[in-house]
């Protein structure tokens, strides 16, 4: 076997090759690397601020809706109240022209049923003179 000679030239030729090694590969594997790491996080960063924005603008979007549902509601509340009380008038409006019309339709009626009445009686008494003649005549005979 032969033996393991440690020279300071042979030292000084490894720790040569090892920091040229080092170099190299900062070069190219280290230093790209790190550039494509650098660009990964700006674009994070970037897309973080992005969705920061977007949130904001969404809350924002979503705090107008609540207000213009909130003014919508108000409004539907006006119209729906107007109707109401313009509804209640025109009912009570309706409701006292049919009272009069059902008034004049009874009266109406009442003289017509008075009308009848006077002329059935006036039928029955001529007939029930009649007939008290008649049997009186019968009586005379």
């Amino acid at each position: 076997m032969t033996e393991l000679i440690i020279t300071w030239q042979g030292l000084l030729f490894e720790a040569a090759a090892f920091l040229i090694f080092t170099y190299l590969l900062n070069l190219f594997l280290f230093k790209p690397v790190r550039d494509i790491l650098k660009k990964r996080n700006e674009i994070i960063g970037s897309n973080n601020e992005n969705q920061k924005n977007f949130e904001g603008l969404t809350d924002k979007l979503n705090r107008d809706e609540e207000q213009e549902k909130n003014k919508l509601k108000i409004e539907v509340n006006k119209i729906k109240e107007t109707y109401r009380k313009d509804g209640s008038a025109e009912a009570v409006l309706i409701i006292s022209s049919a009272k009069k019309d059902a008034s004049l339709k009874l009266d109406g009626m009442i003289k017509d049923f008075n009308e009848e009445k006077k002329s059935i009686i006036d039928y029955y008494e001529s007939r029930s003179e009649e007939l008290a003649n008649l049997i009186c005549k019968k009586i005379l005979e």
